[in-house]
């Protein structure tokens, strides 16, 4: 009996080595975060800096509470994530059949990377005058501006994605009398995926800040209207709040949806192209 027992005693000792470990891990990243707080706590004590300059963590925690009970907080960021995900699902739908049409073309790739890499380079915040100038203070503004923020990394990633396929899998299908559908299918998106969602998670962090801009100026709800109208009323406790609200969305956002994504898409297609 004493033998028979002996395998699952061995047994449980990993899994319980497992499960510090994931708790060590869940520690750490918890770790800046609560150094932050502690420094923020220590910055507005020690130097007994007034609340209409900053305030302390439990008065933020006081505002958030509020927000939330009385619904403001879900009403402007529901605006926001309403926003984001319309714009990554237009901009996906329009960059990758661009990408796609660049980047199988030799020639159109070699033109185009440096234009592409330009608008890169030119962020979405800096079309903003000229949008408001063209639509208005309008959501028509902000959705351009996030449009365009997302697609040219997709874009560009889908482009490149294409491009770094061997081309001896296209020879080979080729040589089999496979139409050009079936090359999309078969070789083209298994080999540029993992590129596309890299694309669309660069796309998803320019475009979440250019989001935040854009609400600050246009005004049509959003947490980037929530901040800039409590600083009109010089609210420090919902500025702060609203800053913790938008990062915490962005990484909620990217760990839960883009990252297991990108995860899957590389596990299961990213060694293609070698």
């Amino acid at each position: 009996m004493s033998v028979a027992a002996a395998p699952s005693a061995a047994l449980a000792r990993p899994a319980s080595s497992l499960s510090l470990w994931r708790g060590l891990r869940g520690f750490r990243i918890l770790l800046p975060f609560a150094a932050l707080i502690a420094i923020w706590w220590t910055v507005k004590v020690a130097g007994n800096i007034d609340d209409g300059l900053l305030v302390s963590p439990l008065q933020a925690w006081d505002a958030f509470v509020h927000l939330v009970t009385h619904g403001v907080i879900a009403e402007y960021a529901s605006t926001s994530l309403r926003m984001i995900g319309i714009a990554a699902l237009l901009s996906m739908l329009i960059g990758v059949p661009i990408g796609f049409a660049v980047g199988t073309n030799r020639y159109a790739a070699h033109s185009l990377e440096g234009f592409l890499r330009f608008l890169q380079s030119i962020s979405g915040i800096a079309w903003l005058p000229l949008a408001i100038i063209w639509f208005g203070f309008s959501n028509t503004t902000t959705l351009v501006i996030v449009i365009y923020s997302l697609i040219v990394p997709i874009i560009f990633n889908s482009m490149i994605g294409v491009r770094s396929i061997p081309e001896n899998y296209v020879m080979a299908l080729r040589s089999l009398g496979a139409s050009r559908l079936r090359l999309v299918t078969d070789v083209y998106l298994p080999g540029a995926l993992p590129s596309i969602v890299v694309g669309l998670r660069l796309g998803m962090g320019y475009g979440w800040r250019a989001l935040i801009a854009a609400e600050m100026l246009v005004r049509k709800g959003g947490l980037g209207d929530l901040i800039f109208g409590a600083r009109t009323f010089g609210q420090i406790d919902r500025i702060m709040v609203g800053m913790i609200v938008i990062g915490c969305l962005y990484i909620v956002v990217d760990r839960l949806i883009v990252q297991p994504i990108e995860n899957l898409t590389v596990a299961r297609w990213g060694l293609l192209r070698q």
